[in-house]
């Protein structure tokens, strides 16, 4: 960032990016930013929900055709955003909490991006760009995080450098057929609100078409009581307390589990990759790269493979680091109550980069599974103490060795995939109602 008072000197802070300006600059003074309404009064005002958020977002929606009064106007915004989300993570440094620092961070650093793009086509377009925020306690905040990570505890929290026994061969999927019937135990899908679910509402609609007595709900008051054969509940990722009058698969205890990548590896041990928290004990993975992961994510998001000895900033961003194991083959398996709903071999796109862990996947349904991907899969399920899961499996092609990455209690659920989880559920349930009539 330019100096204070914009006498066009700069700083740059390798982790958040170039500097701000770049090449000749208009500058003002102090008093030039002060009569130009850059008071750091102004700049410290937080931004109003409604009226000023709305006019930052008009005015960011025309950005190419502003006057030069709006110009202004809109630096302006995009200062006080980034001087909230310094105040934001100040608040998050007060407390030491890991996770909001981390977030706050995150936050003030898209802000930053933002502000610096407009700095750039300010100063292509002549205006004046130098405004300084105080970006001292960015660092302050992340030898915090470092200095909370060295506390972790340390050595290896999951894997093993000496593998365990696996089950050797194939095993093929018993097949079972969909085949609704009129006398259907009910089965309801309780999707918190939270959670985005538009494709599971599709597809649960798509077999519902079929015959089939299945429904998504978002709330347990949505679920009928007082019919003839009581509904059947899964529970799809929500952590809250259910009613206690609703026969539901996955605990919310289990669920929280489940989302907690830490807690959620510790369950699963030596089925897991080479796994440390702190970030000094990286050398116990012997490996160049390696997976990075926030301690909670979603559909993917927060991790990334970086290497070994990253800079101490980037590895501060993270809560464990797993073993990369480039040449592998990765399967999601379905499992409910220790058996294989369905399967699918995960592909990513030709050429994909090894290193992608978001690839465009593509799913192929399989009915044939190592047999070390079906026991590690069901292990892992139960450590996690999931009765329905989506579990991600992959197998190190070095060795032949099957790893558990996690076990989802929300996991993406395709229609063939709804089709048979609603078979084998209503073959269990008949299995009951003939054993208690």
């Amino acid at each position: 960032m330019p100096s204070k008072g914009g006498r066009g000197t700069t700083t740059t802070n390798p982790a958040v990016g170039p500097p701000v300006v770049a090449g000749p600059a208009v500058g003002r003074t102090r008093e030039e930013w002060d009569t130009a309404g850059f008071t750091v009064a102004e700049i410290g005002r937080a931004l109003r929900r409604g009226s000023d958020v709305e006019r930052l977002n008009e005015l960011a929606a025309r950005e190419d055709g502003l006057v030069p009064e709006e110009a202004e106007e809109l630096y302006r915004y995009r200062l006080r955003r980034a001087q909230s989300r310094l105040r934001q993570l100040a608040r998050a440094r007060a407390r030491g909490d890991e996770e909001g620092i981390r977030a706050a961070i995150d936050d003030l650093d898209g802000r930053l991006t933002e502000l610096r793009r407009l700095e750039e086509e300010r100063q292509r377009s002549g205006l004046a760009i130098g405004y300084e925020l105080e970006l001292d306690q960015r660092q302050t905040a992340i030898d915090q995080l470092l200095e909370l990570a060295r506390r972790r505890p340390p050595g290896l929290v999951a894997g093993s450098d000496v593998a365990p026994a696996q089950p050797t061969g194939d095993v093929r999927l018993p097949p079972i057929a969909f085949q609704a019937a009129p006398n259907d135990v009910p089965v309801y899908i309780l999707a918190p609100r939270s959670l985005p679910s538009d494709a599971l509402i599709r597809n649960v609609e798509a077999v519902a078409h079929q015959g089939a007595n299945l429904h998504v709900v978002h709330d347990p008051s949505e679920i009928p009581r007082g019919q003839e054969l009581p509904p059947l509940v899964l529970n799809w990722g929500g952590s809250d307390s259910l009613p206690a009058d609703l026969v539901a698969l996955n605990r919310p205890d289990a669920v929280r589990i489940a989302s907690d990548q830490v807690e959620s590896l510790r369950r699963l041990g030596e089925l897991a990759p080479r796994t440390v928290l702190r970030p000094d004990d990286m050398h116990l993975l012997e490996s160049d790269r390696v997976v990075a992961k926030q301690r909670r994510g979603a559909r993917g998001s927060g991790k990334a493979v970086i290497a070994a000895d990253a800079p101490w900033s980037e590895r501060a961003r993270y809560d464990l680091f797993q073993e990369f194991i480039p040449d592998r083959a990765e399967y999601r398996v379905s499992v409910l109550n220790g058996r294989v709903v369905s399967a699918y071999a995960k592909q990513p796109p030709t050429g994909a980069n090894l290193e992608d862990l978001r690839p465009e996947w593509t799913h192929q349904v399989v009915t044939t599974l190592p047999a070390a991907v079906v026991s590690t899969a069901r292990e892992g399920a139960r450590r996690i103490g999931l009765d329905y899961a989506g579990v991600d499996v992959i197998v190190d092609r070095r060795t032949g060795r099957a790893l558990c990455l996690e076990a989802n209690a929300a996991p993406g659920m395709s229609e063939q995939t709804l089709s048979s989880l609603y078979a084998h559920l209503q073959q269990t349930l008949r299995r009951r109602l003939r054993r208690a009539s």
